[in-house]
């Protein structure tokens, strides 16, 4: 079992690509689509119980940095998508708008502290962004694509809600009343995370997999969607480093990572939900690329630009 679990850890690109032939390929796995609440909420508690929230509290001081960091997030950017794809890109400009309207993704301090970051300023974005995300997603969508797209925006709320406060607090419970167990828990945290993170998009990708298979067979527009998201995920890189100009390298590499790599599993959790579109949904699901292969051209990049 340590190795399988250790195994999982190291093969997230081949545990996501095996995701989507299933969802793809096997019918059985629409089964998983009723599912789809309760794993998204197991991954959340499981990163929550990570969080030290005296770690979260040291960098709270800096409350116009956070203030900002988290309206440009959460607000900022996505309205900036919208701008940018709203008039042209159709359902792609969409699903664009959901990847950056998401909340900063757990792997985020991680990579922070990999590119030369600050491990624990990405965490705090991480729990600001996540917890503010089910106020200002049914809101934003709402607002800007009400008149074009049907955005039941009390029902979203309360799907975010179920799926980022319910498991927050009982991870910070946890955390509270099982101490030991928590550190005990903690190496296998990562690899189950993955593992359900498969099943989360094996199951959206198949309960429109007919419709995805069709439009995969235009590869000069598939291949185009890729593209694409590279340039988006490489401009979002840009626009959270200069956004904070006036900062240090190591603040400006932490909101460029927290800005670059969301919490996509929440945007095709959302699409599937109440967007279930395949060319909303397919452009989410190849997403899945630039977000597993930029970091490490971002890392060597990071080096360059102190």
């Amino acid at each position: 079992m340590p190795r399988l679990l250790r195994w999982l850890s190291e093969s997230y690109l081949f545990v996501m690509f095996a995701a989507i032939l299933v969802g793809l390929f096997v019918p059985q796995a629409k089964a998983l689509v009723w599912c789809n609440t309760y794993i998204l909420q197991i991954i959340f508690f499981l990163s929550c119980i990570k969080i030290d929230p005296k770690q979260v509290g040291g960098h709270m001081r800096d409350w116009k940095y956070l203030f900002w960091a988290n309206f440009l997030m959460l607000v900022g950017f996505p309205l900036l998508v919208w701008l940018v794809s709203g008039s042209w890109a159709g359902d792609l400009g969409f699903a664009l708008y959901l990847l950056a309207a998401m909340p900063v993704g757990m792997t985020a301090p991680l990579l922070a502290e990999v590119v030369g970051g600050k491990q624990t300023l990405a965490l705090v974005l991480t729990v600001t962004t996540s917890l503010l995300a089910p106020f200002s997603i049914p809101l934003l969508t709402r607002w800007l694509y009400g008149a074009s797209v049907s955005v039941d925006a009390l029902g979203m709320f309360k799907q975010l809600a179920l799926v980022i406060f319910l498991p927050f607090m009982l991870a910070m419970a946890f955390r509270k009343l099982l101490p030991k167990a928590v550190v005990m828990v903690k190496p296998a945290t990562k690899p189950i995370s993955i593992m359900l993170l498969g099943l989360l998009i094996a199951g959206a990708v198949a309960k429109q997999s007919e419709a995805i298979l069709a439009q995969a067979r235009d590869w000069p527009l598939l291949l185009g969607v890729v593209v694409l998201l590279f340039a988006f995920f490489a401009a979002l890189h840009a626009a959270g480093y200069y956004a904070f100009w006036w900062k240090k390298h190591d603040v400006k590499a932490t909101s460029s990572v927290s800005l670059t790599y969301m919490n996509f599993t929440l945007a095709i959790f959302l699409a599937s939900q109440f967007f279930p579109r395949p060319s909303v949904l397919l452009p989410l699901v190849l997403s899945i690329i630039p977000w597993a292969i930029l970091p490490a051209a971002w890392k060597k990049l990071a080096t360059t630009i102190r």
